[in-house]
């Protein structure tokens, strides 16, 4: 197969939608050949291959920050996308467009299926058909609502990682199947570092910084803990630092939280490898590949209740789900399982095996399949498309 992804974000720009069509594409490419159309920086190459993909960067105005697009930098990279995108069609002769967004990466994937006469996929990604935290975005965007739900409607194959985006997917789009392909992640081989059995309460979150992602509830949590030795490590960046370095001051916690920043995928896996509990209560998540990847470590999980990750997180049985926007909430979990090793110990064993079910193989097998339904306009159910992950969470649900 010859594929065209389009995605306006692609590492090292953009978050868990970028790093998903990362991992996919490079699974992908040791077998067919993959390009990547995504949005470039100044400090970054027009065009480069990497792990055998090879990724075209368009300019576009007011992109600023790494880890999160501007309005403007979403706008124009419709205009500078189609163009760029006009030019790689007419060079190669791909067999499929798959949209990685449905807005503003669809945009431009749809047009220039329609204009070169190919298949077009759609994977759904999160805010880009439910975003309660963004006022831009469907279906509280009268304008943009229309847009969204054409391209989703005229796409060939239209693919969601988790139940809960299907289900807004299909009320913006009515009818039309909607196929499910959990996300995966890459297993680290490194030998993982022992996990102390004694000492403080270590927890650990990866995320952006932004307003979305709720940390300043998780800071709020820690205060509240009756556990003064309790730490925690926020690993990512973002607008949102400056704010959450004031508020763990203001809350008297500055000392026990250490905020990284950007961090190397080692170092990454040594901190969560190091730590007790991972915690994360987005106001949303359309899957939340950074609970596989502490899963993988053995790390029980505290998340929201409501989410993509509800399909593979269990109240109980990966760790505790609670309710979106509750601080008390969130503090209560935290303190219930700080004083329960062994019953930690239990949830991380689990967790293993469910993260060793969810990997980026089984997940870009799944993708090589559907895309070649639509490439041979075949109905995905008449191949059999099963991997392991369905039967992980398919037992989730039974208990």
């Amino acid at each position: 197969m010859r594929l065209l992804f389009v995605n306006y974000e692609s590492p090292p720009l953009g978050g868990g939608g970028g790093v998903a069509c990362r991992d996919v594409a490079t699974a992908l490419a040791r077998q067919h050949t993959v390009h990547v159309l995504t949005t470039g920086t100044t400090d970054l190459a027009r065009s480069d291959i990497r792990d055998g993909v090879t990724i075209h960067r368009v300019p576009v105005l007011g992109r600023r920050e790494r880890a999160r697009a501007s309005l403007e930098s979403m706008l124009t990279f419709f205009p500078s996308g189609l163009l760029a995108g006009a030019g790689l069609c007419s060079r190669h002769a791909f067999d499929l467009v798959v949209s990685w967004f449905v807005v503003p990466s669809g945009t431009v994937g749809h047009r220039l299926a329609r204009r070169f006469g190919l298949p077009h996929a759609v994977v759904i990604m999160g805010s880009d058909v439910h975003g309660p935290h963004m006022w831009y975005a469907p279906p509280r965007n009268r304008l943009l609502t229309p847009l969204v739900r054409r391209i989703l409607q005229e796409a060939d194959l239209r693919i969601a990682p988790s139940q809960d985006l299907a289900t807004h997917s299909r009320r913006l789009a009515g009818s039309g199947r909607i196929e499910i392909v959990p996300h995966g992640h890459t297993p680290w081989q490194d030998p993982l570092t022992d996990r102390p059995t004694s000492g403080p309460l270590r927890l650990v979150t990866t995320a952006r910084l932004v307003a979305r992602k709720r940390l300043d509830l998780l800071l709020d949590a820690m205060a509240m803990l009756d556990d003064p030795a309790a730490t925690l490590t926020i690993m990512g960046d973002g607008p949102e630092r400056a704010h959450l370095e004031t508020r763990a001051t203001t809350l008297g916690i500055a000392a026990r939280v250490t905020f990284t920043g950007y961090v190397t995928e080692a170092e990454k896996h040594r901190r969560l490898a190091t730590s007790d509990l991972f915690v994360l209560a987005s106001a949303h998540e359309g899957f939340g590949l950074v609970y596989l990847e502490a899963m993988q470590h053995g790390l029980p999980v505290i998340a929201a209740r409501s989410g993509g990750q509800a399909d593979f997180l269990a109240d109980g049985r990966t760790g505790r789900l609670v309710a979106a926007g509750s601080a008390a909430d969130l503090a209560a979990a935290i303190h219930d399982l700080s004083r329960d090793p062994e019953l930690r110990a239990r949830m991380g064993r689990h967790n293993r095996a469910v993260a060793a079910a969810h990997t980026v193989a089984a997940t870009a097998e799944r993708y090589a399949t559907l895309f070649a339904c639509a490439i041979n306009r075949q109905r995905p159910e008449r191949l059999a498309v099963g991997h392991p992950c369905d039967a992980a969470i398919d037992q989730q649900r039974a208990n």
